[in-house]
């Protein structure tokens, strides 16, 4: 008996009565089976043969079978028995209600997020099996069962080897899905753990892209030959898991991120962007990320993990100085005359349609939380000689205006918000990373921006992301002079 033709009822080795098939794959059909001993549901799948090897070679079933019970994760399908049926070995597992990931990507890309949930619980369980010695061999999103509250398990342990296995080398075949190769698989290598890596950066890549790395072509030797020699294309919606994508696709699988770190670093990926604090910190490992498309020969070791925690977080925050510079330096000058005698509530050039914003600090207000440490022009000022040993555009209302030009400025005018940053803190954050975060954001709203001290400025800020999703952050913004205006040195 087959496993596509199995009829209703029947029992698999004389304890699992098949009700339904539930699914199909390359190793066969999966039947929503129940347990006559222990009277629990359970999915079982005829165990499916590499080409080249003998259709009845059970030992080798039993072999994989032990390999993959081996495993016991909560982010894993549980092998729970194999048995022999009709001459042929059968696996029984855990049916876990869900759907694929595959199946989840049909209507469209996933957001980032949601895909760096998965992609954590999925690199915690091939950690936990790269640990015992199991290479999977077939990471892909149609192998990654998300149930309802997205609790993520990778299956299909099927074709799963112990690492020391050699019968790839015996048969001269692959197993596996070539769209999800790593380049030295395509190129012949052996699998290993790296290349499972791989496997799970492009399905990371499909989930959040809408495809794979590289197109589907019908003829497999010559999907092979464009993984082996083409550069993956560098993602565009991809975001803030721009770069977990680019260490797991790192080219040289000696540099490549092993599950453990790529498992650790989605996970606090989620964790800061649950606790709204992803917009202001940099993404794990270096701000320059090894990108398959642009350095295929050059993988420099990633850092630490931690070695981005530094005291200036580096928040991806660039103060739109293209359009500020040229903002405020008229607006220093008229600033400055206003204040000597003017009304400062009729707030000159730099007033906006945001009244909770634009009030908060005017000119020469007599109890601000800087007055003692940035003198403003009053009324009372004598004339202009005594205001100007002042930085020309260092007033509070200046400040002020050049973060709520910037957080008006992105994430539509990229090329500006990144002008708008120093020197120093674009070195940190790079420009790749910056790109990478404004591209999950939809629009910015910058409330209670207060000029403090006398160089910072407090801000409320609300984010409303590409996936619909809104946060609002207090933030802190360090900014330093620029000739005429400021420019934004650091966040936090």
């Amino acid at each position: 008996m087959g496993a596509a033709n199995a009829p209703p009822k029947e029992l698999i080795g004389g304890r699992y009565r098949i009700d339904r098939a539930i699914g199909r794959g390359g190793m066969g059909t999966v039947w929503l089976c129940r347990d006559e001993v222990l009277q629990r549901t359970v999915a079982v799948k005829q165990i499916g043969t590499v080409g080249g090897e003998p259709t009845g070679d059970t030992r080798r079933a039993m072999r994989e079978a032990r390999s993959a019970a081996a495993l016991n994760h909560r982010n894993a399908i549980a092998i729970y028995d194999v048995v022999e049926h009709d001459g042929v070995p059968w696996l029984v597992m855990e049916y876990f209600r869900s759907q694929t990931l595959s199946e989840l990507m049909r209507p469209g890309p996933l957001p980032a997020v949601r895909v760096a949930r998965i992609g954590a619980q999925v690199a915690a369980a091939l950690a936990a099996a790269h640990a015992a010695g199991i290479i999977h061999r077939d990471v892909k999103p149609a192998n990654i069962l998300v149930a309802d509250d997205d609790l993520a398990k990778i299956s299909d342990f099927g074709i799963a080897h112990p690492a020391h296995d050699d019968r790839l080398t015996q048969t001269g075949m692959t197993s596996g899905t070539p769209a999800y190769f790593s380049p030295e698989l395509a190129r012949g290598a052996d699998p290993s753990t790296a290349a499972d890596a791989w496997a799970l950066g492009a399905t990371l890549y499909a989930a959040v892209e809408g495809r794979p790395p590289h197109p589907r072509l019908p003829n497999p030797l010559a999907m092979l030959q464009v993984i082996a020699t083409t550069p993956v294309p560098r993602p565009v919606r991809a975001g803030l898991l721009q770069e977990p994508i680019g260490h797991l696709m790192d080219p040289d699988p000696a540099t490549r991120w092993d599950m453990t770190k790529a498992s650790e670093a989605l996970r606090d990926l989620v964790s800061r962007t649950t606790a709204g604090t992803v917009p202001a910190v940099r993404t794990p490992g270096p701000a320059a990320v090894p990108e398959p498309d642009t350095k295929p020969e050059q993988t420099p070791t990633p850092p630490p993990a931690d070695t981005s925690a530094a005291p200036d977080r580096s928040r991806f925050f660039p103060v739109a100085l293209v359009v500020a510079a040229l903002l405020l330096v008229g607006i220093g000058v008229v600033y400055l005359a206003q204040s000597l005698g003017a009304d400062d509530t009729d707030g000159g050039p730099e007033a906006d349609d945001r009244s909770s914003a634009a009030p908060t600090q005017p000119d020469g207000a007599s109890a601000t939380p800087e007055a003692s440490a940035t003198p403003e022009p009053s009324a009372s000022t004598p004339s202009d000689d005594e205001t100007a040993p002042a930085t020309p555009t260092g007033s509070a209302r200046a400040r002020e205006q050049t973060v709520d030009t910037y957080f008006d400025t992105v994430p539509g005018d990229l090329d500006a918000g990144w002008a708008m940053l120093s020197p120093a803190m674009q070195g940190r954050v790079g420009r790749e990373s910056y790109d990478g975060f404004w591209a999950t954001i939809d629009s910015t709203d910058a409330t209670d921006v207060r000029a403090v001290g006398s160089d910072q400025v407090t801000a409320q800020v609300t984010y409303t992301r590409t996936d619909g999703s809104v946060t609002t952050e207090n933030q802190v913004l360090t900014l330093v002079p620029d000739g005429d205006g400021y420019l934004i040195d650091a966040d936090r």
